[in-house]
């Protein structure tokens, strides 16, 4: 089915429910509510008028209960509309797949091969970029995702019947089974409640997450692997990618980063249920391959180190046994069934006490245990037999071990030094260790790490706070004990300032005897300390005891940026701009050191941080930074949203890797040209240039830099009255108070600064109300002052948008949040604040600005409207609008209602809550963005 005519069914199908579970007056409301808000719409002055009076006058003349319909109606509407592009997305991939074949599809894999083979880069120079290639996705638990899981489940079972109804051959009674199917999930659908009704816990995100892994990640990866390994066969006979390199880690139960909730006992309890998941998956491989290698010995005899692995299990579990009793000439089935028995018993361990006690344990599987018994028999089967389930099985031992995911911690740097000094207090070895300036607590921590730990108690620490973050780092050391290096992947410091806060880390660890191979990561997030980030490496680098430990970390150094809190800093541009300069500054000084890097990106949804398409943003970092290693955060929505099904799982993968692979290229290479496929044009490639960044380019971005800052800061941080506008003109406390994550919406409790409240909520409630300010604001003032101070003025910056990529990027990702935003639907928000002179004067700021910035944007592109290039998005914004407004309209009515209620608190109020929670998630639909 064409997607128009998809939408128009499941609309369809919507009015049926709507008219069989609600009324025939419900219904006409709401078709009057989409007419006047399309009406609204119109090119004509006097029609848009009367639609938007339409509008207003029937949204405000609706009781609780029908508004609360309505609103559901709309947001239903869009879980339905998503879904069908989702598919129609799929359908194209798999088009385009098919009509190119042989040659490779755009953005995948096997172009990023043929392209770098066209280019000129020789065997010997993928091999080595093979060797180093390292890939990680770290899951995190940012509440993004407004849906609840059973909303997503019964979406995704919409989802298969789109896709059912896609055969060519179906019969007229499979069309109307799949119609029925389709009315029965929608009308289950209504009568769900969306929102939650209670605050998910670290370990409900936790498991919503191991859902992607087990039922996603689990069979994509392998897939991956095995179409780099082809290209590779295809472009380098004879290359092959051996060791894993593209892996999955995760922060949610490890992330203690302002989130009182996750503690020691639920990290243990996150690493039990991240090697029950890859435990209990593994098992179900093996039982699955002992029901398939029913091989008999005498034509394929066992091989003597397979004998000797029998020979030393005499006793056999009973399952095993009555196997062994069943088949007795089929000894490749009793193995597999031997190592599917071990895993059920490994799955019984009590896993999560074990890591909180201190008596002896040793785990009772480890992946070798797996992986030698597996290739000795994949090595001994025919071939054609080992190229199937049991390499996939090999694979997926060597990608997700006995965890899954490994899991990342994160702690603050005050949290270290407040938990570090009271010890040092407690000990009399500095008593004031916080209030020292950090040259002088470096100077103390590498005088620490040169003398044996001192004697310390089980629980060191005064307060519970300090005795929490000590029993994080005996969790790390009991951890590594018992189960292995492998379950933990890096210790990151958000909020990281200077070399002493990573060394308070070190000191810690190193006392808690778990610092061998600990890879501790700075997170630099503000634009002051991205700015000294350089500083700050090359200063612990030039330290002995620092030196000394990182020779212990195979991996070499890690270093994180933040695009959150950098972004609420300073500003779109800026933000962007400091992470660049940052990135190319930090990589010189690891360079110079001769010290591997790892780039590790916090990126979120939005463009405020970070979002937009990652293969364009992975080809648009600096020249040399990637090098064959990238790992960044995928969170929220973006789980949903590009990882819901196998299908997109792939695509997005493959742009992954197909831009770490071009971004990873020689720097000079001499060009060939590739033997055309037969029947196809012949391959020409180029790699992305230019690598070296002109002065004039340099310069011109931190001129528009400066003035992009200084235009955000001087609304947001010094505009008086801005706090308040912000938290009137946006759903900014209902956002806080969603049930959504299990992380506060404020780094500290009661603080509404903006430098205080996450990163989340500062984005979600700028976007709710179509202002979406975070993602373009100072864009436009930053390239006005090039038009006042620099020579060429537009032609100056029309060259570095078609030849610098990240420049491109940058008006791109911008153009997207200008194209969402709408003026008139925040100018109703703008309405709602007590002091309308202020309003009006800082609404106006914001209006001019956006005027500003999209006029600049269309003159560097050369276009006459937003997305001009990207029809597509285009036509999918104009026409999702008529449904998205209304749903800002219903949410201005009921933050109106709610805020004059002389009982915020009371059962009116909950009623206007919970309609408005359901715009908040009609809206983040219809937008697909929350934060």
């Amino acid at each position: 089915m064409e997607i128009t005519d998809t939408i128009h069914l499941l609309g369809d199908l919507l009015g049926e429910v709507l008219l069989a579970q609600e009324s025939w007056t419900l219904f006409e409301i709401e078709e009057r509510i989409r007419a006047a808000a399309k009406a609204r719409r119109s090119s004509d002055p006097q029609e848009a008028q009367a639609g938007e009076h339409e509008l207003d006058d029937l949204i405000c003349s609706l009781d609780v209960p029908a508004v609360r319909a309505i609103a559901s109606a709309f947001a239903l509407y869009f879980d339905l509309v998503n879904t069908a592009e989702d598919n129609s997305r799929i359908a194209a991939i798999r088009q385009e797949a098919l009509a190119k074949n042989p040659a490779p599809v755009h953005d995948s894999i096997e172009e990023a091969v043929a392209q770098l083979k066209a280019s000129g880069v020789t065997g010997d120079q993928m091999a080595d970029l093979v060797d180093r290639l390292s890939i990680e996705l770290v899951l995190t638990a940012h509440p993004t995702e407004a849906r609840r899981r059973t909303i997503l489940s019964k979406i995704q079972r919409i989802s298969q019947s789109l896709l059912e109804l896609d055969r060519k051959d179906l019969l007229p009674r499979e069309i109307e089974r799949i119609h029925a199917s389709l009315r029965n999930e929608i009308t289950t659908l209504w009568l769900t409640d969306r929102a939650r009704t209670a605050q998910p816990t670290p370990t409900d995100e936790v498991k919503t997450t191991l859902y992607f892994v087990g039922q996603v990640f689990w069979t994509a990866l392998p897939q991956i692997y095995t179409t780099l390994n082809s290209a590779l066969d295809r472009y380098y006979p004879g290359l092959r990618a051996r060791k894993p390199w593209l892996r999955l880690a995760s922060w949610i139960g490890g992330d203690r980063d302002g989130n009182p909730h996750v503690t020691a006992a639920v990290t243990a309890e996150t690493l039990h249920l991240h090697r029950g998941l890859a435990i209990e998956n593994h098992r179900h491989s093996l039982q699955e391959l002992s029901r398939r290698l029913s091989l008999s010995e005498q034509s394929a005899p066992l091989p003597a180190a397979l004998r000797a692995w029998l020979a030393e299990r005499p006793s056999l579990p009973a399952h095993a046994a009555q196997i062994h009793a069943r088949y007795p000439h089929e000894p490749y089935r009793l193995i597999l069934s031997l190592l599917a028995s071990d895993l059920a018993e490994a799955s019984q361990d009590d896993m999560k006490s074990h890591l909180l006690s201190d008596a002896p344990h040793t785990a009772r599987v480890h992946q070798e245990d797996l992986t030698a018994p597996l290739g000795a028999i994949a090595a001994a089967v025919p071939r054609a037999i080992a190229e199937g389930p049991l390499d996939t099985a090999l694979l997926q031992l060597e990608i997700f071990d006995l965890y899954g995911a490994r899991l990342d911690l994160r702690e603050d740097s005050a949290r270290i030094n407040r938990a570090l000094g009271e010890t040092l207090r407690a000990i009399g070895l500095a008593t004031d260790f916080e209030d020292l300036e950090d040259p002088a607590r470096t100077r103390l921590l590498c005088d620490l790490l040169s003398r044996p730990a001192p004697p310390l108690s089980a629980s060191p620490g005064v307060t519970p706070a300090a005795a929490e973050t000590w029993a994080l780092f005996h969790l790390i050391q009991r951890t590594r004990d018992v189960y292995g290096d492998e379950l933990l992947g890096p210790f990151i410091i958000s909020m990281t300032h200077g070399p002493a806060d990573v060394l308070a880390v070190l000191v810690m660890a190193q006392w808690a005897g778990s610092a061998a191979g600990l890879q501790i990561v700075p997170l630099f997030e503000t634009i002051q300390d991205l700015e000294a980030a350089p500083a700050v490496m090359a200063d612990l680098f030039d330290l002995e005891a620092y030196r000394a430990h990182l020779g212990t970390c195979p991996g070499g150094q890690m270093v994180m940026i933040g695009y959150s809190d950098s972004n609420k800093d300073g500003g779109f541009l800026t933000s962007n701009w400091s992470l660049y300069r940052a990135q190319e500054a930090v990589a010189r000084v690891c360079r110079e050191r001769r010290i591997p890097l790892t780039l590790f990106h916090g990126r979120g949804g939005t463009a405020a941080r970070g979002g937009g398409p990652v293969n364009r943003s992975i080809l648009a970092q600096p020249g040399g930074t990637v090098d064959g290693r990238f790992r960044l955060t995928e969170q929220g929505e973006i789980l949903s949203s590009r990882y819901s099904n196998i299908d997109l799982a792939l695509r997005n993968l493959e742009q992954i890797v197909n831009a770490v692979l071009l971004a990873s290229a020689p720097a000079e290479t001499p060009v060939q040209t590739l033997a055309p496929i037969e029947g196809h044009a012949p391959l020409h490639y180029k790699l992305p240039a230019p690598r070296a960044l002109p002065d004039a380019w340099r310069e011109g971005i931190q001129a528009m830099s400066a003035a992009a800052r200084a235009a955000y800061r001087r609304l947001v941080y010094e505009t008086p009255g801005f706090m308040e506008f912000w938290r009137y003109a946006t759903p900014l406390e209902e956002i806080k108070n969603l049930r959504i994550g299990s992380r506060p919406a404020s780094r500290k409790a009661g603080e509404e600064q903006v430098t205080q409240i996450r990163a989340i909520p500062w984005v979600f409630s700028w976007m709710q109300s179509r202002c979406n300010l975070p993602g373009w604001y100072g864009l436009g003032s930053g390239m006005e002052a090039i038009r006042d101070s620099h020579p060429g003025g537009l032609n100056f910056l029309r060259e570095m948008h078609s030849s610098w990529s990240f420049f491109r990027m940058l008006l791109e990702t911008a153009e997207l949040s200008l194209v969402k935003a709408d003026m008139q639907i925040a100018s109703l928000y703008s309405a709602l604040v007590p002091d309308q002179q202020s309003a009006g004067r800082i609404f106006a700021m914001i209006q001019e600005e956006y005027e500003r910035t999209v006029h600049w944007v269309l003159a560097v592109q050369s276009q006459r409207e937003l997305m001009e290039e990207e029809p597509v998005i285009r036509r999918t914004t104009r026409l999702r609008n008529p449904y998205v407004d209304p749903l800002n309209f219903i949410q201005v009515e009921m933050l109106r209602r709610l805020r004059v209620l002389p009982d915020p608190v009371g059962e009116e109020a909950q009623a206007y809550r919970e309609v408005i929670v359901l715009t908040i998630n009609g809206i983040a639909a219809g937008l697909r963005n929350t934060g």
